[in-house]
């Protein structure tokens, strides 16, 4: 080899190596050309259908294997949370923030958060990624299935969901089945919560497109709902009832994205690094330690334009989703128990970071490119 191209060559090896990592003990059963097609199973009369069995987990044996893997190699981490916030494996949040993109990406991040809801009954608030295609904005969104499908068997939808439409003002909400059953966002989150609980029930939320002043307006009603609940039935928040809402961080690069084009720090090795530290400040300063409303407009005026909503600052997916329930358990815990809510950044990650759970065996794997070029960032955090 020539010594101009030997210089090239060594130049480019440390980027070479860097965009790899991810691909290490994974590359043989899930090679980047190998990207695969979403398989739905359609809904049947009251039971949801499923949006995706390539990504999410769909039978016991999936679900047991990548749970086994995940609690093995995120079991150091897991022990560092528990003795540097200085709670248990066995402590309940009320409240959490847990990533939905494939399990083979997301799976090591979510179940930081997930092994932590313990609750019999969790109220899931997810992103609607295509209530725009709806027409829907400012308003609180309902199915009306009675079950949505698990891994382990069918999921119950809690009788608390008819409870809390019957006490809403009707201006706050829609009932729309194709939305709740078109939309991924929760669909990721019952594998896990199903797997710690297998008799939970859930009360489905999506939350579209929402400017600051109704969002407030929306969460003030739903925690004055939800105490009024909680003072009626004698329940105890982590412990009857807990909130988990859907989010993935940024969805960052220049190529094959639909709906994003997002990379203010460049496309290289460096830019992914800045893109990662930056999704990390905006969760450390607006997620952790007390949390109170002004800063919780605050992560919202970082992340949406508010002189026009349908534009993003940061390509957070969970955008609404996230502001949304944060303002609302910020009023439910200061009304229900006279106290501020305080968050705990357990995990951060993205598509391109960690080794990747090997799922190809069980006929899953990944839906989308992960490179420099396209890769999302994922993050948990637990509230008590």
């Amino acid at each position: 080899m020539k010594m101009k191209n030997l210089k090239i060559f060594f130049l480019y090896l440390p980027l070479f190596i860097f965009t790899m990592i991810p691909f290490k003990n994974n590359f043989a059963q899930i090679p980047m050309k190998h990207v695969l097609n979403r398989v739905t199973i359609p809904a049947q009369g009251d039971l949801r259908g499923l949006v995706d069995t390539i990504g999410f987990p769909h039978t016991a044996k999936q679900m047991d294997f990548i749970a086994n893997f995940c609690e093995r190699v995120e079991k150091d981490k897991t022990l560092n949370n528990s003795k540097k916030y200085n709670f248990s494996e066995n402590t309940p949040f009320i409240f959490g923030i847990s990533p939905h993109d494939d399990y083979t990406l997301a799976g090591r991040t979510a179940i930081h958060i997930q092994r932590h809801i313990h609750a019999k009954t969790v109220i899931l608030i997810g992103n609607a990624h295509w209530s725009e295609t709806f027409g829907i904005r400012d308003k609180l969104i309902f199915g009306n299935f009675k079950f949505w499908r698990g891994p382990y068997g069918k999921v119950k939808i809690s009788p608390l969901r008819k409870k809390i439409i019957a006490n809403l003002p009707k201006s706050d909400y829609i009932m729309n089945r194709t939305v709740i059953e078109t939309e991924h966002s929760l669909e990721a989150l019952v594998p896990f919560l199903q797997y710690f609980n297998r008799d939970v029930e859930i009360v489905p939320i999506l939350i579209p497109f929402t400017h600051w002043d109704k969002m407030n307006s929306l969460a003030e009603d739903l925690a004055n709902v939800i105490k009024k609940i909680i003072l009626e039935k004698h329940l105890k928040l982590g412990k009857d009832l807990a909130v988990l809402v859907s989010s993935d961080g940024m969805h960052y690069g220049d190529h094959a994205w639909s709906y994003y084009n997002y990379h203010p720090f460049g496309t290289d090795a460096a830019g992914y690094q800045k893109a990662m530290d930056y999704d990390s400040t905006l969760v450390t300063r607006f997620l952790t330690g007390e949390i109170t409303l002004q800063k919780d407009h605050a992560l919202y005026d970082s992340l949406i334009d508010e002189q026009g909503i349908s534009h993003y600052k940061v390509s957070w997916c969970g955008r609404f989703s996230v502001t949304f329930a944060v303002n609302f358990m910020t009023r439910l815990v200061q009304e229900n128990e006279h106290r501020s809510l305080t968050g705990y950044f357990l995990r951060h990650g993205s598509s391109l970071n960690d080794t990747w759970v090997p799922v190809r065996k069980l006929h899953m794997g990944i839906t989308g490119d992960v490179n420099l070029h396209h890769f999302v960032t994922y993050f948990s955090v637990g509230f008590k």
